[in-house]
């Protein structure tokens, strides 16, 4: 049995301005910063055994706020990272509403596939472990489904994840 805390990074500027975040590193806002020592709190009594995050600036200051001086192996690994938005990457969503997606972004099929190979990577580092995976919104979606069975037609059955919120899942 593996027992993941999936999180998403606390706010950003990026979040705030609503633009194509995707891949970009983002940055924490005053608040977002508040949200990952809030996450920090909440995970105070969870024994964890590992972290594992996106390599992306948002996740890995989440992770150092929330983490703070709990010494615990750490990997950063880039196939957390969220959707590639493409060209998109850094426009404002309401300028672009009703565009089709551009064909250099990735696709919901592609990061659905993406994330069954992060549940693959984590069964085989850490079975039998509790470990705090800290990513983003889109990416998290699709790696909760992928370890809850859900099938890529029922993604938004799994609701929205806010900054910084945490749900216990079990592989």
């Amino acid at each position: 049995m593996l027992r993941i805390y999936l999180a998403r990074h606390g706010q950003t500027c990026e979040n705030l301005s609503r633009v194509f975040q995707g891949q970009l590193p983002g940055c924490l806002t005053d608040e977002g910063r508040r949200q990952a020592l809030a996450l920090g709190e909440r995970l105070r009594g969870v024994p964890l055994d590992a972290v594992v995050s996106s390599d992306l600036r948002r996740a890995v200051e989440t992770v150092r706020l929330a983490v703070g001086d709990r010494r615990l192996p750490w990997e950063q690994v880039p196939l957390f990272r969220e959707i590639d938005w493409g060209s998109f990457t850094g426009r404002k969503i309401d300028d672009l509403q009703g565009q089709p997606f551009p064909p250099d972004a990735e696709t919901a099929e592609q990061l659905y596939e993406r994330a069954g190979r992060c549940v693959e990577y984590l069964r085989s580092r850490y079975e039998g472990c509790s470990v705090l995976v800290v990513a983003h919104g889109l990416f998290n979606r699709s790696l909760q489904a992928r370890i809850e069975g859900i099938p890529m037609e029922r993604l938004r059955s799994i609701p929205h994840m806010a900054n910084a919120e945490v749900r216990r899942l079990v592989l």
